[in-house]
């Protein structure tokens, strides 16, 4: 059978060669000299080093000499867009000898900057608060390095490398205590970077919570209740009244029916018992007005609406602990899963004895 014919135009994939600029600004006449080899790096003499040090952010100015150092992924991203030669024909071999992950480095490095943001080192960085595991600083296109902070840091991961939820919360935790946005960046085999922006949210809805309800309203709840049918899902309540308690339950063959979870806890409530611990989190989000349903359909625990199921579409899907993915490509997986269904993938994450929610979101370099 043949194939139906293409109506768009694949994306045309960078592939950087070495020794080769892919910026469309025009080579200098005089063609710039070539990276000095140094005890520290890699030297840049004037008047290049002043021009990529103030306009572009990169390198360290050397003490004591004029010029600055450049890391060997700056080298690399000067030789791509600022017209500057490799040192010599064998350099990237020996390099790559020296830091297996440089090629990876040196390719988001450029995806970072390729929004027009200036994103430094945090090698070359001596003035400023970095959190653990931070890769690079970034500020905004139109501020400046010197006399600015960063709106975001960066880090990065590969998409096989293993995930610890907490570690990045604890991070993400970091970075907003600076007033700054949590930047991380993946990396696949093919050298294509996927960028994410990690956030706390606090997720509130408009429905009824127990504690708002009247006498009668719970005595009805508490009469329904009682003539509760057990089913294999949960349990079914034929209706006596108006249903006092949209957040949760469904409607359904002439009655309510409601989710195991559901089940227990209303029963919880009704007798003004203690939550279980497992169902702790499902407290927390009931009571701040929230509607949850099964998120099966979406590889999620639950979707959250935070108005009538009726009158919305779903903000966000959560995910929680036991289930949340283990490496970064299944990670990227669920996100995208979300987005591509206009949600926002969120996961739960318990701080002490209260609950965070953070939002894991993809980005694009040149949005801030």
């Amino acid at each position: 059978m043949a194939r139906h014919a293409r109506k768009f135009t694949p994306r045309q994939r960078t592939r950087r060669p070495l020794g080769i600029s892919i910026t469309s600004n025009a080579a200098p006449k005089t063609p710039h000299d070539k990276p000095i080899m140094h005890e520290s790096g890699w030297l840049i003499k004037p008047p290049l080093s002043a021009r990529l040090f103030q306009k572009s952010g990169l390198g360290v100015p050397l003490r004591g000499e004029d010029g600055i150092i450049l890391s060997p992924m700056e080298i690399l991203f000067c030789n791509w867009h600022r017209h500057m030669p490799l040192p010599s024909d064998d350099w990237f071999e020996n390099e790559i000898e020296k830091d297996s992950d440089l090629l990876a480095k040196a390719v988001i490095f450029d995806t970072a900057r390729s929004g027009g943001e200036i994103v430094i080192p945090c090698s070359n960085i001596s003035d400023h608060q970095l959190s653990s595991g931070i890769f690079a600083l970034k500020w905004k296109r139109n501020q400046s390095q010197f006399k600015s902070q960063p709106v975001s840091h960066v880090r990065w991961f590969w998409t096989f490398e293993n995930l610890d939820w907490s570690e990045i919360f604890n991070w993400a935790e970091q970075v907003e205590n600076l007033n700054c946005k949590s930047d991380i960046f993946i990396i696949d085999e093919e050298m294509e970077v996927t960028m994410y922006r990690v956030s706390f949210i606090e997720p509130v809805g408009s429905q009824k919570v127990w504690n708002e309800l009247s006498n009668g309203e719970i005595d009805l709840i508490s009469k329904m209740w009682d003539s509760k049918i057990e089913t294999k899902s949960g349990y079914h309540m034929p209706i006596v009244e108006s249903w006092p308690l949209n957040s949760i339950g469904v409607e359904h063959l002439s009655g309510i029916n409601l989710r195991k979870e559901e089940g227990i806890w209303l029963e919880k409530m009704i007798n003004n018992e203690n939550i279980p611990e497992d169902y702790r989190l499902y407290d927390n989000l009931i009571n701040r007005g929230l509607i949850l349903r099964p998120g099966f359909k979406f590889g999620s625990r639950w979707r959250i609406y935070d108005d009538e199921v009726s009158k919305s579409h779903a903000p966000w899907l959560l995910q929680t602990g036991d289930e949340l993915a283990k490496t970064w490509e299944s990670a990227c997986l669920s996100i995208r899963l979300a987005e591509g269904v206009h949600k926002k993938w969120v996961c739960a994450i318990k701080n002490d004895s209260n609950w965070r929610f953070m939002q894991v979101e993809r980005w694009s370099p040149g949005k801030d």
